[in-house]
């Protein structure tokens, strides 16, 4: 299992998601892609493009062109390994290559989805716009984005994508007498989920409830025919993934860059 190069399709995937809502959107060349959402984060905005596409500075710089007018965040992917020379035709186009983070992946056969969704917390899936806005509300609440106006836009995305059971993306949320302390999010492509997010909000944190939303993740994932997993960890994550079996693994350089 190769966790690194999984993580690069996870985010692909995504922003084929994106594209394939209606998202604004740009073509280039064969293989290469922009989509946009508009919120300020380098995994809602975005390209994929394949290492062959240095080969067309035209439609290049267009598209990196397009993706700098929407003045957002943005990651642009590379479908393969790029020969030096042109990771160096990258980077003089402004690009940043990711080469020091991480991945974590772990292996989904062979578990029991009942027993790895077990937990004491009420844990429900998220299947209305109300409650999608109540959960969101726990990310807004810990600072993760900036003010109402964002909080709005992320639901009204998530609304645009859909979600819920059957759907490629899910979202999840922990309640302490009705009311959401911790929400999550996970995304289903090919044979893998993508672990998109989560938080607890601070004053029951370490209390098990981020380990019962991603436990949850997993088994619905698993049920759901998904045979691998993989998250793009943050530093208090990484020890929580770690007990569940996940793997560490470095990125693969120059794969990964961001739009400056």
């Amino acid at each position: 299992m190769d966790i690194s190069e999984l993580a690069l399709r996870a985010q692909a995937a995504w922003f084929r998601e994106l594209a394939a809502r209606g998202f604004p959107q740009i073509r280039a060349g064969l293989d290469g892609f922009a989509v946009s959402t508009g919120l300020a984060s380098n995994t809602e905005n975005g390209a994929v493009i394949p290492p062959s596409i240095v080969d067309e500075p035209l439609e290049l710089d267009t598209l990196l062109g397009w993706l700098r007018e929407r003045a957002q965040p943005a990651s642009v992917l590379v479908t393969g390994p790029l020969a030096p020379e042109a990771t160096v035709q990258l980077v003089d186009r402004g690009l940043k290559p990711e080469r020091t983070g991480n991945n974590m992946g772990r292996l989904l056969t062979g578990i029991d989805a009942d027993a790895l969704a077990a937990t004491t917390w009420q844990i429900s899936e998220v299947t209305d716009p109300q409650s999608l806005r109540e959960s969101f509300r726990v990310y807004a609440d810990d600072g993760w984005w900036d003010g109402p106006s964002e909080l709005e836009q992320r639901v009204e995305v998530a609304i645009r994508l859909g979600y819920g059971p059957g759907r490629p993306i899910r979202h999840w949320a922990a309640y302490h007498q009705g009311f959401p302390v911790g929400a999550a999010t996970s995304f289903q492509f090919d044979d893998a989920v993508l672990l998109v997010s989560s938080c607890v909000a601070v004053p029951w944190r370490r209390q098990g409830i981020g380990t019962a939303l991603t436990r949850i993740r997993l088994a619905a994932a698993a049920d759901n025919g998904a045979v691998h997993a993989v998250v793009f960890p943050s530093p208090d994550g990484y020890h929580l993934h770690r007990s569940l079996g996940f793997s560490l693994a470095p990125v693969h350089p120059d794969r990964w860059f961001y739009l400056s």
